[in-house]
Order: C-alpha cells, then structure tokens, then sequence
C-alpha cells in the first residue's frame, strides 16, 4: 500500500529514479500486460487468478509472508493453501519483504535476514523456483538497497505511473496502480491504450479485487474489464518473470540467490 512517507523517504525515493541500478530498453511489437497484486489479500488469490485465467493468462503475487494466514485491518489474506494453489495453476510467487515495512527501516543485516525468511517460505509454495521479482513496500524505494535487490532478484518494481519502454530501470520498474477512485480507473485506462498504440511493458498493480473493494483494492469488474480490453487489443498478458524472460532482459537460467 502506498504513503507519503517523510520528507527524507520521498527524497530517497526520488533518488533512485535518478541513479539508476540497471538501464535496458523495452522492445517490443505486441503489448505485453502484467496484472500484479500486492501482499495479498485472499480476494486477489482467488477472484483476481480467476479472472485472469479466464483470459488466459496469469498473474503475478507480491506476498508478504507475514501476512499469510491472518487478517490484517479487516481484510482476510491468501492461506497457505491459496498460496500453493496459485502455484500450482502457473501464477508467479514473487516477494514483498516477509514483514511489510519500509526499507528504509532496515539494516543491511535485518534486511538480508528478512528477505530470506520470505524466500523461504514462498520456495516451500513453489519447489521449482526460488521468489525471483521483487516489489516495494509502500512504494518507497530507498537507495542503499538496491544493491542486495540486484543480487537477489532480477527486477524490482514500484508505483511510479508509466508504460515500460526505453530506458527503463528494471529495479525501478514503473507500474499503474488500481484503486475504486474515477481518477485512477481513468488513469488505468490511459496508460492501457499507451500501450496498445505504442507498444511497450505496462504493468498494472493492486490489492484486493471484490465488488466492494477496501481504498487500495480494485473493483472486480474493473479488472475483468481491463483484461478483456487487453486481450482484445491484442495484447499478451504474462506474469512479471515470464515478461522479462519474454523481452530478453534476463538469462533464463539465472536463479536468485536467496
């Protein structure tokens, strides 16, 4: 979920747009799509997998283990046995830090640790692979960092609005986010014809997805609606690994240390 933050975190967080970790430029001739989901609530595990795989096409789940198996400000989260199911049926398990904090709250050491306690435990969901993408916790990016994301992880994305084209940081990815607000569903609906006209990387992201969604979550007919706009338009909906792999970005048989 998003924040302003402090004035010391928005400043970080400006910084490293400003010094990128890994210039590349997307090329592409057909709109690539990834709906992603951050932390997750058992409303993206179950309504947003399905809508998606409606379409035929997968998804990628930022998971906080912490989170796994409890409630958190009302919101039941993705179980154990969803996180395996996800799996399963082909989604990518991708890693949101195991105790949600900012990075600016880290030591190095901390957070080390906490990136390996969450690979774990999303390795333990999914055997044939270790957590390889990465997403920011609250969007606030914090420079000192990106040196251990680079490491272990072959991208790391955050909340910046765009579509995914030349020079692109790929531990700064941009993303567009999903929210009941009219302002960001119009948003969602700019950037997705950007990229139907001028083909790139759009990568959209949000929370829970019902027909009553909390403020960071996306309404579900909203996402259908998206999806099938995007399939129609011609555009491949591919989880964050498969469309880096797709866009010849990464090796593919590069694992992340963990």
């Amino acid at each position: 979920m998003s924040s302003k933050g402090t004035l010391f975190e928005r400043i970080s967080n400006r910084l490293v747009r400003h010094i990128p970790t890994k210039r590349v430029n997307v090329q592409t001739r057909t709109p690539i799509v990834s709906f992603t989901f951050d932390d997750i609530p058992q409303t993206a595990s179950r309504a947003g997998a399905q809508i998606l795989e409606d379409a035929g096409g997968k998804g990628t789940f930022y998971i906080s283990a912490s989170f796994i198996d409890t409630v958190d400000n009302g919101e039941q989260m993705a179980t154990t046995a969803d996180c395996r199911e996800l799996a399963a049926r082909g989604h990518e398990l991708a890693c949101h830090t195991y105790s949600h904090r900012k990075l600016i709250s880290f030591s190095k050491q901390e957070l080390d640790n906490d990136l390996t306690r969450n690979g774990e435990v999303l390795s333990s969901f999914d055997q044939r692979q270790t957590p390889r993408n990465f997403s920011v916790p609250f969007g606030k990016a914090y420079l000192p960092s990106q040196p251990m994301l680079k490491r272990r992880f072959r991208s790391s994305r955050g909340i910046l609005p765009g579509v995914n084209r030349e020079n692109t940081d790929l531990y700064h990815l941009l993303a567009v986010e999903l929210r009941p607000d009219p302002h960001f569903l119009e948003t969602a609906d700019y950037w997705l014809n950007s990229a139907i006209e001028n083909p790139g990387w759009l990568i959209f992201f949000t929370h829970d997805v019902s027909d009553n969604p909390s403020f960071y979550g996306c309404p579900k007919e909203r996402l259908q609606s998206l999806v099938q706009r995007s399939v129609a338009a011609g555009c491949r909906i591919l989880t964050v690994d498969a469309a880096l792999e797709e866009l010849g970005l990464v090796e593919t048989k590069r694992a992340a240390k963990v």
